[in-house]
């Protein structure tokens, strides 16, 4: 799910909501639902096909559009089981597990595009994070924000590869000592 809150923008939310409305129908969704009152616009939007479910591509996708012009939030989710968890148990099932993995990966690219596009016509000076979806008011901010993520990356390799040895040593260890006292009995 991407979210982000829009502070001092000229933008009326009605149009942040319609612009994301059009791009789904572009990407041909149906609309299936919509929410339209005072300072809050939700839609749900739909796409299905034989082939959308067997390769594993996005379905549904839920916009949020709540505030006002100069204070608004947008939300936008992209996802492919909608709210019937039956349908990806029985997917899963039938391809032993390969359909929700590229479904993940297709809704999460899919998510990329569509907020990168509705972020460009609210605010086009700010830079779009491509791991998470952030958005920075700069690129310096956003490339400190890559560089933290980068280095926890590595911290947590770090982490793994430490408890690795540790388990190795460990057991090495155990198998060692069992041996001398498997000597001393003999």
């Amino acid at each position: 799910m991407r979210k982000y809150g829009f502070v001092g923008k000229d933008t009326r939310p009605a149009d942040a909501y319609e612009h994301i409305k059009s791009l789904l129908q572009s990407e041909g969704f149906k609309i299936t639902s919509e929410e339209k009152r005072d300072n809050y616009l939700d839609l749900h939007a739909r796409k299905s096909s034989a082939e959308r479910i067997i390769i594993g591509r996005v379905r549904d996708v839920d916009a949020l559009v709540a505030g006002s012009t100069g204070k608004f939030e947008v939300q936008l989710h992209a996802g492919v089981w909608g709210r019937d968890l039956a349908v990806p148990a029985i997917e899963g099932i039938a391809t032993l597990g390969a359909a929700p993995a590229v479904e993940l990966h297709s809704a999460h690219e899919f998510e990329e595009r569509i907020w990168e596009q509705i972020v460009a016509k609210i605010d086009p000076s700010l830079k779009v994070c491509k791991l998470d979806g952030m958005l920075f008011k700069s690129q310096d901010e956003l490339d400190k924000h890559l560089k933290t993520i980068q280095e926890q990356q590595q911290q947590a390799q770090n982490n793994m590869m430490n408890q690795t040895m540790m388990l190795g040593m460990m057991g090495g260890m155990g198998m060692f000592g069992m041996g001398m006292m498997g000597g001393l009995w003999i």
